[in-house]
């Protein structure tokens, strides 16, 4: 017993630090990663025995974009490109599905295992993150890369941070999730990712609100999300204005100049969408429709995407595509609010969705198959701290009913 426990966690070490050097050095690897996990969790729990939809709601989310994405390939400026974007995109949402299926059947053995391979992945990621930015600053020879590489990892820390801090929290680490809590702002701000620092203050400060008001909160960002994603293009190439924006007084001081810039190309794609409103210009063909069109800001041939997901759902997928994008992300607070009970969970749970909103939605491709596959990855540690908690609920509820009754 002894030996066989002290090679499950050389195990754990060892995939522990795979997934760290990732996470600092090629974050393209989570796209490889899900599919692994996902097989090891359908063969480890047997899933094929007796394989049921158990998430009948993301299968249909899956299939309808998948179907209009498959259907984009037909208008799209470049076939080529948006046929290989569809098989990976294709590949990475099955395997979505059947890591997720798979993880609700887990038991709690394997969530304790899972748990440690979480906290030793983020020390590990620490360590190699803080030695990274050290070795950039002193400009080490053989060893110091662009600064910017290191914005990918922003992602990785936010999608997984909360979830890992409330892990230690429920393990009875109160005073060690505080102070990883406060690491994990510092670690994203020495990402240089201003974005994934934004994103973080905005969850952090949402996971509070969640805390104390768990249904209504849910419920109006439900509500609320749907709302604006639906009325993006409008509100971007009519409302939201980069030219009437300089003539407010506080701008500069508001806005930076990357994010401003932003605003052009928001401005841009949005009136590229009632173009075409009902096909859309096909899967990823937003860098396309400058290439081919020129560029009406300068730099603005340099972008590649829209950044801003549902915007590219509306330009690439047309308005139902962009209707189903909406649609998801008020899906997901629907969820949290019909499963998740815990008050802790659920602002475990609307603190990691929010952060991975906001950085995909204002900084990644949407086809962009290793931000996919760690959101994923991120769902998956939703789900299994979400049993975990269940069970040390239901185990308290047992305690108390053996407690002996005072005469």
């Amino acid at each position: 017993m002894i030996k066989r426990e002290s090679y499950e966690n050389i195990g754990i070490l060892l995939f522990s630090l795979i997934v760290a050097v990732a996470g600092i050095y090629s974050t393209k690897f989570f796209s490889v990663l899900l599919p692994f996990l996902a097989c090891t969790f359908f063969i480890t729990q047997k899933s094929w025995q007796n394989f049921k939809f158990e998430l009948p709601f993301l299968a249909i989310f899956f299939v309808l974009f998948l179907s209009m994405s498959g259907l984009s390939v037909l208008t799209a400026i470049n076939k080529k490109v948006a046929l290989q974007s569809f098989y990976s995109l294709s590949i990475t949402l099955v395997f979505s599905y059947i890591f997720l299926a798979s993880i609700l059947k887990v038991k709690s053995a394997v969530i304790l295992r899972v748990y440690k391979t979480l906290i030793m992945i983020g020390l590990l990621l620490a360590v190699l993150h803080v030695f990274q930015s050290i070795v950039d600053i002193f400009q080490v020879k053989l060893l110091t890369r662009d600064p910017s590489l290191l914005k990918s990892t922003g992602s990785v820390f936010g999608l997984l941070g909360f979830v890992a801090c409330a892990f230690m929290w429920t393990k009875d680490r109160k005073v060690i999730a505080i102070l990883s809590f406060i690491l994990l702002g510092l670690l994203i701000k020495l990402t240089t990712c201003q974005t994934a620092f934004y994103a973080f203050v905005l969850a952090s400060v949402f996971f509070f609100i969640s805390y104390l008001a768990p249904f209504w909160i849910t419920r109006i960002s439900m509500i609320t999300s749907f709302t604006l994603l639906l009325l993006s293009p409008i509100l971007y190439a009519y409302i939201i204005r980069p030219m009437e924006i300089i003539n407010f007084g506080y701008y500069s001081w508001l806005l930076n100049k990357s994010f401003f810039y932003r605003l052009f190309i928001w401005e841009y794609f949005s009136h590229k969408f009632f173009e075409k409103p009902l096909l859309g210009w096909g899967l990823n063909s937003s860098r396309y429709i400058i290439e081919k069109q020129g560029a009406i800001i300068g730099g603005l041939h340099n972008v590649m995407h829209p950044h801003k997901s549902i915007l590219q759902a509306y330009v690439e997928l047309g308005l139902f595509g962009g209707i189903l994008f909406s649609s998801f992300v008020a899906f997901l607070f629907w969820a949290v609010e019909k499963y998740v009970k815990d008050r802790l969970s659920v602002a475990v749970c609307n603190a990691t969705i929010l952060f991975g909103f906001v950085l995909g939605d204002m900084t990644h491709n949407l086809c962009r198959n290793y931000y996919l596959s760690l959101c994923a990855i991120a769902a998956g540690m939703l789900i299994l701290f979400i049993k975990d908690r269940e069970g040390l609920q239901h185990a308290a509820i047992d305690r108390l009913k053996q407690a002996p009754v005072p005469a």
